[in-house]
């Protein structure tokens, strides 16, 4: 599950222990107000000691200067999981753009109040998948961000969906099985990660075919149907998404060595091209 507010109740850093997160919502009686010194009033009031010293500034110091933004989902790792983690993220989602200020630039709104006039939602581990896929990725996401990039775009702002790898960790090869021909990946899955009953040493390289991702079935409350982890047995499962290590790199002679990525060169190009020219 990843929409768990509020977040300082998981991690709370330098607030461990402090009154600050030891707070729960109470409901009163239709009608009726609650007396200073109850419990009810205490926690009201650590409620908006929380909302004051904590989710304010956080906005204040941070999302309140942003003028352009990329929002990572782990759409592989939900799909992974089963239809209900990938609606969560779909909430998750939804949740997050809307703390953004977001709308169309102008001088004014830059010099006082700057605002998101440009975000870009990424689906990462595009690695993790054959190229044939990755469009089909990207309908996802953008699916699961529609509400989101439509209140976003209303506003002013432009947005846009894409498939990345910051690194790229595998590459593509066709394994034949039968007469039957896959598109697969080849990597060196972590240690630890499995397949059915084969569970992987981080050393031995091999080609997967993770399977094809889900399509959306319409005109069924527009939900996801398919078998995750979090569902089935893992050798039933319809996906196979598993975590490779990073490759090895070697430069040439006289330059830095290049990690490979995929559609960062997009990325960047949407997020500040027009600031390049």
């Amino acid at each position: 599950m990843n929409l768990l507010p509020p977040g300082r109740f998981l991690m709370p850093g330098d607030l461990a222990g402090s009154p600050a997160v030891t707070f729960a919502p109470l409901e009163l009686p239709r009608g009726e107000e609650a007396s200073a010194g109850s419990l009810w009033a205490m926690m009201a009031a650590r409620y908006e000691a929380y909302r004051s010293n904590v989710v304010r500034p956080f906005f204040r110091e941070h999302f309140a200067r942003l003028d352009r933004q990329i929002v990572l989902a782990d759409v592989l790792s939900a799909i992974n999981s089963g239809p209900e983690a990938l609606s969560d993220l779909e909430q998750t989602l939804s949740a997050i753009t809307a703390s953004f200020n977001t709308g169309r630039r102008t001088i004014l709104s830059s010099i006082f109040k700057p605002r998101a006039d440009k975000i870009l939602f990424a689906a990462t581990k595009a690695d993790h998948l054959h190229h044939l896929q990755h469009d089909r990725l990207e309908n996802i996401l953008s699916r699961m961000v529609k509400r989101a990039a439509q209140r976003s775009e209303l506003a002013g702002a432009k947005t846009d969906a894409i498939a990345i790898a910051a690194v790229r960790a595998t590459r593509e090869a066709v394994v034949t099985r039968g007469s039957e021909k896959l598109p697969a990946i080849v990597g060196t899955p972590l240690a630890g990660e499995r397949i059915g009953n084969e569970t992987f040493d981080g050393s031995r390289e091999t080609a997967i075919f993770p399977g094809d991702l889900p399509e959306l079935i319409e005109g069924e409350n527009n939900a996801w149907k398919f078998r995750g982890l979090a569902s089935s047995a893992h050798e039933e499962s319809d996906f196979r998404f598993l975590k490779f290590r990073p490759p090895l790199v070697e430069a040439a002679a006289g330059a830095e060595p290049a990690l490979p990525h995929i559609r960062l060169d997009r990325a960047l190009q949407f997020l500040i091209g027009d600031r390049l020219q």
